[in-house]
Protein backbone atom coordinates (compact mmCIF):
# COMPACT_ATOMS: atom_id res chain seq x y z
CA UNK A 1 0.00 0.00 0.00
CA UNK A 2 1.40 3.42 -1.13
CA UNK A 3 0.72 6.30 1.40
CA UNK A 4 1.06 9.76 -0.54
CA UNK A 5 1.36 12.79 1.10
CA UNK A 6 0.20 15.78 -1.19
CA UNK A 7 2.33 19.11 0.51
CA UNK A 8 2.61 22.53 0.40
CA UNK A 9 2.99 25.29 3.39
CA UNK A 10 1.19 28.05 1.24
CA UNK A 11 -2.31 27.69 0.91
CA UNK A 12 -4.16 28.56 -2.29
CA UNK A 13 -1.96 26.37 -4.49
CA UNK A 14 -4.72 24.06 -5.62
CA UNK A 15 -3.38 21.02 -3.48
CA UNK A 16 -6.74 20.06 -2.09
CA UNK A 17 -8.01 20.31 -5.64
CA UNK A 18 -5.27 17.63 -6.68
CA UNK A 19 -6.02 15.56 -3.76
CA UNK A 20 -10.40 15.40 -4.59
CA UNK A 21 -9.45 14.51 -8.37
CA UNK A 22 -6.65 12.37 -8.37
CA UNK A 23 -8.23 10.22 -5.44
CA UNK A 24 -11.44 10.20 -7.63
CA UNK A 25 -9.65 9.15 -10.57
CA UNK A 26 -7.67 6.26 -9.49
CA UNK A 27 -11.02 5.09 -8.12
CA UNK A 28 -13.27 5.41 -10.97
CA UNK A 29 -11.04 5.02 -13.75
CA UNK A 30 -8.01 3.22 -12.65
CA UNK A 31 -9.39 0.61 -10.91
CA UNK A 32 -7.51 1.37 -7.18
CA UNK A 33 -8.95 0.93 -3.92
CA UNK A 34 -8.57 4.85 -2.51
CA UNK A 35 -8.37 5.95 0.94
CA UNK A 36 -8.26 9.83 1.33
CA UNK A 37 -7.34 11.26 4.38
CA UNK A 38 -8.25 15.19 5.09
CA UNK A 39 -5.58 16.60 7.46
CA UNK A 40 -6.47 20.10 6.97
CA UNK A 41 -8.69 21.56 10.11
CA UNK A 42 -10.37 23.54 7.39
CA UNK A 43 -11.92 20.54 6.11
CA UNK A 44 -11.79 21.63 2.61
CA UNK A 45 -11.67 18.25 1.07
CA UNK A 46 -14.38 17.01 3.58
CA UNK A 47 -16.20 19.70 2.06
CA UNK A 48 -15.19 18.69 -1.47
CA UNK A 49 -17.48 16.07 -1.39
CA UNK A 50 -19.91 17.24 -0.08
CA UNK A 51 -19.69 16.10 3.42
CA UNK A 52 -21.13 19.75 5.23
CA UNK A 53 -21.97 18.04 8.61
CA UNK A 54 -19.18 17.80 11.28
CA UNK A 55 -18.43 13.85 11.48
CA UNK A 56 -19.13 12.01 14.80
CA UNK A 57 -15.53 10.81 13.78
CA UNK A 58 -12.57 12.74 11.67
CA UNK A 59 -9.15 12.78 11.85
CA UNK A 60 -9.20 14.95 15.58
CA UNK A 61 -10.66 11.12 16.92
CA UNK A 62 -7.95 9.53 14.88
CA UNK A 63 -4.88 11.68 16.29
CA UNK A 64 -6.13 11.64 19.72
CA UNK A 65 -6.77 7.89 19.75
CA UNK A 66 -9.97 7.62 20.66
CA UNK A 67 -11.45 6.29 16.91
CA UNK A 68 -9.88 3.82 14.53
CA UNK A 69 -9.69 4.56 10.86
CA UNK A 70 -12.69 2.17 9.88
CA UNK A 71 -14.68 3.94 12.71
CA UNK A 72 -14.25 7.69 11.32
CA UNK A 73 -14.39 6.53 7.10
CA UNK A 74 -16.76 7.85 5.51
CA UNK A 75 -17.77 6.03 2.26
CA UNK A 76 -18.16 7.72 -0.44
CA UNK A 77 -18.44 4.60 -3.66
CA UNK A 78 -17.29 1.08 -3.03
CA UNK A 79 -13.71 2.33 -4.17
CA UNK A 80 -13.32 5.47 -2.63
CA UNK A 81 -13.29 6.25 1.15
CA UNK A 82 -12.36 9.77 3.22
CA UNK A 83 -11.42 10.33 6.10
CA UNK A 84 -12.93 13.80 7.55
CA UNK A 85 -11.52 16.41 9.16
CA UNK A 86 -13.23 18.79 11.10
CA UNK A 87 -12.47 22.54 12.86
CA UNK A 88 -10.99 20.25 15.76
CA UNK A 89 -8.19 19.19 14.52
CA UNK A 90 -6.84 22.42 15.36
CA UNK A 91 -6.47 21.62 19.02
CA UNK A 92 -4.05 18.60 18.22
CA UNK A 93 -0.92 21.08 18.55
CA UNK A 94 -1.88 21.88 22.05
CA UNK A 95 -3.15 18.48 22.75
CA UNK A 96 0.07 16.81 21.71
CA UNK A 97 2.73 19.17 23.46
CA UNK A 98 4.84 16.88 25.17
CA UNK A 99 3.49 13.53 24.16
CA UNK A 100 6.02 10.83 23.20
CA UNK A 101 6.43 10.09 19.69
CA UNK A 102 3.39 12.56 18.78
CA UNK A 103 4.65 12.11 15.49
CA UNK A 104 4.06 8.62 14.99
CA UNK A 105 0.64 8.98 15.72
CA UNK A 106 -1.06 8.70 12.23
CA UNK A 107 1.45 5.97 10.76
CA UNK A 108 -0.11 3.52 14.19
CA UNK A 109 -3.50 4.13 13.28
CA UNK A 110 -3.22 3.16 9.77
CA UNK A 111 -1.07 0.16 10.65
CA UNK A 112 -2.85 -3.27 10.01
CA UNK A 113 -5.40 -1.35 6.91
CA UNK A 114 -4.77 -3.19 4.12
CA UNK A 115 -7.78 -3.01 2.04
CA UNK A 116 -6.69 0.12 0.17
CA UNK A 117 -4.06 0.01 -2.53
CA UNK A 118 -3.30 3.66 -1.78
CA UNK A 119 -3.77 6.44 0.40
CA UNK A 120 -3.83 10.43 0.00
CA UNK A 121 -3.28 12.63 2.47
CA UNK A 122 -4.52 16.07 2.10
CA UNK A 123 -2.15 18.27 4.57
CA UNK A 124 -2.36 21.92 6.02
CA UNK A 125 -0.99 24.49 4.72
CA UNK A 126 1.48 24.54 7.53
CA UNK A 127 5.06 22.50 8.82
CA UNK A 128 3.75 21.43 12.08
CA UNK A 129 2.94 18.23 13.70
CA UNK A 130 -0.44 18.16 11.64
CA UNK A 131 1.71 17.77 8.55
CA UNK A 132 4.94 16.36 9.85
CA UNK A 133 2.62 13.16 11.32
CA UNK A 134 1.09 13.16 7.26
CA UNK A 135 4.98 12.84 5.95
CA UNK A 136 5.62 9.75 8.96
CA UNK A 137 3.17 7.86 7.91
CA UNK A 138 4.20 8.30 3.90
CA UNK A 139 6.18 6.25 1.82
CA UNK A 140 5.80 9.25 -1.05
CA UNK A 141 4.95 13.20 -0.99
CA UNK A 142 3.83 15.23 -4.13
CA UNK A 143 4.44 18.88 -3.77
CA UNK A 144 1.96 21.30 -5.24
CA UNK A 145 2.75 24.63 -6.61
CA UNK A 146 1.67 27.35 -8.07
CA UNK A 147 3.36 28.68 -11.06
CA UNK A 148 4.82 31.68 -9.52
CA UNK A 149 7.88 32.62 -8.39
CA UNK A 150 6.84 33.78 -5.09
CA UNK A 151 5.25 29.77 -4.60
CA UNK A 152 8.43 29.04 -5.65
CA UNK A 153 10.54 30.40 -2.84
CA UNK A 154 8.96 29.16 -0.30
CA UNK A 155 9.93 25.41 -1.64
CA UNK A 156 12.78 25.55 0.54
CA UNK A 157 11.62 25.25 4.00
CA UNK A 158 9.41 22.27 2.45
CA UNK A 159 12.07 20.46 1.51
CA UNK A 160 14.47 21.43 4.64
CA UNK A 161 11.00 19.92 6.90
CA UNK A 162 11.38 16.91 4.67
CA UNK A 163 14.52 15.90 5.17
CA UNK A 164 14.60 16.44 9.25
CA UNK A 165 11.26 13.52 8.86
CA UNK A 166 13.93 11.52 6.61
CA UNK A 167 16.27 11.52 8.77
CA UNK A 168 14.37 11.49 12.44
CA UNK A 169 11.42 9.21 11.45
CA UNK A 170 10.42 8.08 8.31
CA UNK A 171 13.95 7.25 6.11
CA UNK A 172 11.69 6.15 3.67
CA UNK A 173 9.95 8.81 2.36
CA UNK A 174 10.55 10.47 -1.02
CA UNK A 175 9.65 13.26 -2.98
CA UNK A 176 7.98 11.23 -5.46
CA UNK A 177 6.80 14.00 -7.73
CA UNK A 178 6.21 17.94 -8.29
CA UNK A 179 2.73 18.77 -9.72
CA UNK A 180 2.45 22.73 -11.14
CA UNK A 181 -0.76 24.27 -11.16
CA UNK A 182 -2.74 26.96 -12.17
CA UNK A 183 -0.90 27.16 -15.18
CA UNK A 184 -1.52 29.60 -17.92
CA UNK A 185 0.92 29.23 -20.60
CA UNK A 186 -0.48 32.95 -22.04
CA UNK A 187 0.96 34.30 -19.39
CA UNK A 188 4.84 34.97 -19.61
CA UNK A 189 5.60 35.18 -15.75
CA UNK A 190 3.89 31.61 -15.73
CA UNK A 191 5.80 30.13 -18.63
CA UNK A 192 9.34 31.63 -16.68
CA UNK A 193 7.96 29.94 -13.36
CA UNK A 194 7.52 26.08 -15.29
CA UNK A 195 10.98 26.80 -16.86
CA UNK A 196 12.48 27.51 -13.16
CA UNK A 197 10.81 24.64 -12.11
CA UNK A 198 12.05 22.11 -15.05
CA UNK A 199 15.13 23.46 -14.02
CA UNK A 200 15.38 22.97 -10.12
CA UNK A 201 13.37 19.96 -10.01
CA UNK A 202 13.67 18.12 -13.55
CA UNK A 203 13.63 14.42 -12.03
CA UNK A 204 10.28 15.32 -10.14
CA UNK A 205 8.36 17.31 -12.16
CA UNK A 206 5.30 15.84 -13.84
CA UNK A 207 5.10 16.48 -17.48
CA UNK A 208 1.55 17.10 -17.12
CA UNK A 209 0.51 21.00 -15.57
CA UNK A 210 -2.76 21.58 -14.28
CA UNK A 211 -4.07 24.78 -15.39
CA UNK A 212 -6.46 27.49 -13.94
CA UNK A 213 -10.03 27.02 -14.55
CA UNK A 214 -13.73 28.08 -13.51
CA UNK A 215 -14.61 24.23 -13.71
CA UNK A 216 -12.72 23.16 -10.92
CA UNK A 217 -14.11 26.02 -8.26
CA UNK A 218 -17.54 25.50 -9.29
CA UNK A 219 -17.12 21.28 -9.07
CA UNK A 220 -15.94 21.71 -5.58
CA UNK A 221 -18.63 24.24 -4.81
CA UNK A 222 -20.69 21.48 -5.79
CA UNK A 223 -19.34 18.84 -3.59
CA UNK A 224 -17.95 16.85 -7.04
CA UNK A 225 -15.08 15.73 -8.40
CA UNK A 226 -14.73 17.31 -11.81
CA UNK A 227 -15.15 13.81 -13.67
CA UNK A 228 -18.52 14.18 -12.26
CA UNK A 229 -18.94 17.50 -12.62
CA UNK A 230 -17.71 18.26 -16.53
CA UNK A 231 -16.02 14.83 -17.55
CA UNK A 232 -15.10 16.58 -20.90
CA UNK A 233 -13.75 19.73 -20.01
CA UNK A 234 -9.82 21.01 -20.27
CA UNK A 235 -9.61 20.69 -16.51
CA UNK A 236 -10.57 16.89 -16.35
CA UNK A 237 -8.49 15.45 -19.20
CA UNK A 238 -5.38 17.11 -17.19
CA UNK A 239 -6.04 15.53 -14.03
CA UNK A 240 -6.65 12.51 -16.01
CA UNK A 241 -2.76 12.45 -17.15
CA UNK A 242 -1.99 13.52 -14.37
CA UNK A 243 -3.72 11.04 -12.25
CA UNK A 244 -2.07 8.24 -15.12
CA UNK A 245 1.21 9.90 -14.66
CA UNK A 246 1.44 9.07 -11.12
CA UNK A 247 0.27 5.76 -11.27
CA UNK A 248 3.35 4.61 -13.23
CA UNK A 249 5.60 6.60 -11.07
CA UNK A 250 4.63 5.73 -7.61
CA UNK A 251 2.25 3.06 -7.75
CA UNK A 252 3.74 0.95 -10.49
CA UNK A 253 7.08 0.41 -8.39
Amino acid sequence: MKIIAFANHKGGVGKTTTVANVGYALATEFGKRVLMIDMDPQANLTTHFGQYNRPSHSTYEILRGTASVKQATTVLSPTLHLLPSSLDVTNIESELQGVTGREFVLREALDGITNYDVVLIDTPPSLGILTVNSFTAASDVCVVVQTEFFALQGLAKLYEIINVVQKRTNPKLKVSGVIATMFDKRKGMHCEALQALQERYSNELFDVQIGEGIALVEAASAGKSIFEYKPGSKPAEQYRELTRAITERILLY
